[in-house]
């Protein structure tokens, strides 16, 4: 008896020693972490200042802050296992035991932080480990040594319990039948196979995949040099709008606007993070299909811009928490410890505001957005399915846990993001093919806007081409901030920024029938709005479209029609734009900063919204533009009482600032002037 309480002591003695050793690495995490992100905690406070920070965030954050202790301390328990069971095959001395937990201790905080590097390259702590493993192979080989100093531990500790067990069988006998039984009883039970499809053939799924910030011309379908097979494979097969344009390039306004069939002066979603107070949302394209018996589905991993909820006649919404806690926590969340384990069952469970959230790109695994999405839709289905999924991987910063960037300017991280997107949208399409979602189903392949990266182009206005007034030399005009001056005119970057940035503006758009082939696969020309998309769905559906502004598409999809459209005004408007996000390198917390007077914070949702008394700043900032055919109309704001004119043929690229000139006056800039001004009202000052 008198031994057993010695080795209890001993025990104790060692796990004591262990938890401070956990303790202390705790503690500078902490202080690490606060040196790192000094900058942010400064603007919490700002924030917490001049937002009103509700005392609902805080269950989230305790939450948070048990999760972490937790993994810590199940850390610290389970070295001691292991140090307990491979000190009893060692037959060590209760000194020599805690000597060797140490070094345990030691080695497996080595390899864990090693492994941080390796797996999470772009990890706050990544630049402190890279002064000691300041290459990949140098990393690669200390991961390799803790690794086999880890396992052969593990290894003794596997051979000291064998020995428990065989020494105490007849009181580990009873468990171990249970765990046979239960092991037999898992892998035996029927499976929830996938059930024969509810959809028909004239009430087919209604699929919308969604790809942010997707400019088509990076596809190879479209001419670029980098593969892209599967986007190709399905375009190839699908009715291609090839001139395809939102009609404000921001991605709650876009979704809005594709689910609505209105343009967001009509609907009120005039930018990101808009409130949906006031919203008509009852027709909707899921709402309506809805009430014809459709179970609604929406997905997305990315939430902090864009509140897309049940509001919108959704059934089912899956995505990261949405909230101030996605920006507080899901910034914050970076420890190596819980960085391995984020992207396991266990990791969704503690951390739901890191798994599966796509602006935690530090911690990011596409793979898990994926298995988020398969675990929340329905198996056994008894009515047709809407599912609109938005994946946001090309988005800024173009980066995701393996991808480092310190390797790759942001024009390429974007192009690499592409080719993972490509790859995360197959793994859903082999989903959905297996899961018979695709037995009879239309499917939407899109973008909700593109993006312009400072490349030559990206603003349509190129300096030689402009016309000057007929009777004078006049200077090309000023777009950008004064800070930003030194860049091109023919240049713009972001998206939502600049209405002649048309690649910020230009769209993927693709039909794609499952279940028939009695359609028109190819190019069709001619410039049409992400608007169309809820009346061409609700014709080929042979279901009335009311309060769409859109034209249904469904004649040039079935071949009914012509391969190139006619003419039509498309209306394009900008978002609030504040300078820091004028670039290819935008900063979220200085975005966040310059326009943090706009937002107010719900104390019930916690979620970030535009107040209503900010809109006039909103609007009085936008620029608006009509596409007509070749001829484009943008109206610059110049002042309180002057929005400029920039007239442009997108076909010649010619353009001017002058609607006096021989060249405006044999274009149909009037009329479109005309109609902008019938459109957007009082919004628009003389010009």
């Amino acid at each position: 008896m008198q031994s057993i309480k010695q080795q209890v002591h001993k025990s104790e003695g060692l796990f004591i020693y262990l938890l401070l050793l956990t303790c202390f690495y705790l503690l500078l995490e902490l202080s690490y972490f606060i040196q790192c992100n000094r900058a942010y905690l400064s603007d919490y406070e700002f924030m917490a200042d001049n937002l009103r920070v509700p005392s609902t965030i805080w269950p989230g954050i305790l939450f948070f802050i048990f999760a972490q202790l937790a993994v810590h301390f199940a850390y610290c328990v389970m070295v001691w296992i292991v140090v307990e069971l491979s000190a009893s095959v060692l037959r060590l001395s209760s000194d020599r035991k805690i000597i060797f937990g140490i070094a345990v201790w030691i080695a497996s905080i080595a390899a864990i932080i090693t492994a941080n590097q390796i797996y999470h390259p772009n990890s706050k702590l990544v630049e402190l480990s890279s002064l000691i493993l300041f290459n990949r192979q140098m990393t690669i080989g200390a991961m390799l040594f803790l690794s086999a100093c880890c396992s052969g531990a593990l290894l003794l500790a596997l051979i000291g319990l064998i020995k428990q067990i065989i020494r105490r069988s007849i009181l580990y006998l009873p468990l171990l039948i249970g765990l046979a039984g239960a092991t037999w009883f898992i892998f035996h039970i029927p499976g929830m196979s996938a059930s024969p499809d509810a959809a028909t053939s004239t009430r087919p799924n209604v699929i919308l995949i969604g790809i942010d910030s997707l400019r088509p011309d990076f596809l190879s379908y479209f001419g670029s040099e980098r593969s892209t097979p599967f986007f190709d494979s399905f375009l190839n097969q699908s009715s291609v709008f090839s001139e395809a344009v939102t009609p404000l390039a921001r991605t709650f306004p876009s979704w809005t606007g594709i689910l609505s069939g209105q343009y967001p002066k009509q609907t009120g979603i005039r930018s990101n993070l808009a409130q949906q107070r006031g919203v008509n949302l009852v027709n909707t394209l899921p709402a309506i299909l809805k009430r014809y018996g459709y179970e609604t589905i929406y997905a997305t991993d990315e939430t902090r811009f864009s509140n897309i909820d049940t509001n919108f006649g959704l059934d089912h919404v899956i995505t990261p928490p949405m909230g101030l806690n996605d920006f507080l926590i899901g910034t914050f969340n970076d420890f190596p410890i819980s960085n391995l384990i984020i992207n396991t069952s266990i990791g969704k469970w503690l951390f739901p505001y890191s798994y599966a959230n796509r602006p935690v790109y530090f911690t990011y695994e596409p793979d898990s957005f994926i298995s988020l999405v398969k675990s929340a839709l329905p198996a056994q289905r008894t009515r047709p399915v809407f599912l609109a999924i938005h994946f946001c991987l090309p988005h800024y910063p173009y980066l995701w846990s393996s991808l480092s960037g310190s390797e790759f300017t942001p024009q390429e991280r974007y192009v690499e993001s592409i080719l993972k997107a490509d790859q995360q949208v197959k793994q859903l399409f082999i989903f959905l093919r297996q899961s018979h979602y695709l037995d009879h189903a239309v499917v939407v392949l899109l973008s909700d806007h593109g993006e312009a990266l400072e490349l030559p182009g990206d603003r349509i206005t190129e300096k030689d081409l402009f016309i000057s007034s007929d009777h004078k030399k006049s200077a090309i005009p000023r777009f950008y901030p004064p800070s930003l001056d030194n860049e091109d005119v023919n240049r713009s970057a972001g998206h939502g920024t600049d209405v002649l940035g048309l690649p910020q503006y230009h769209s993927l758009l693709a039909f794609r029938l499952f279940g028939t082939e009695n359609y028109r696969k190819g190019v069709v020309t001619g410039v049409v709005s992400l608007l169309d998309i809820k009346p061409t769905i609700l014709n080929l559906l042979n279901i009335p479209a009311p309060d769409s502004s859109g034209i249904s598409l469904a004649d040039a999809i079935t071949g009914a029609g012509k391969p190139e459209l006619p003419p039509q005004h498309i209306f394009l408007e900008s978002d609030f734009s504040p300078e820091a996000i004028r670039t290819v390198y935008p900063e979220t917390r200085k975005v966040l900063m310059e326009g943090i007077e706009l937002f107010q914070i719900d104390p019930v949702t916690t979620r970030l919204t535009v107040k209503n008394d900010m809109n006039d700043k909103i609007i009085r900032s936008k620029q608006y533009a009509d596409i007509y055919g070749v001829w484009m109309l943008a109206l610059y704001p110049q002042n309180n009482h002057y929005r400029m004119p920039i007239l442009i043929n997108l076909e010649t690229g010619k353009w001017t600032n002058d609607l006096t000139t021989s060249f405006a006056r044999q274009s149909p800039a009037q009329v479109m002037l005309k109609k902008l001004k019938a459109f957007y009202g009082n919004e628009i000052s003389s010009t």
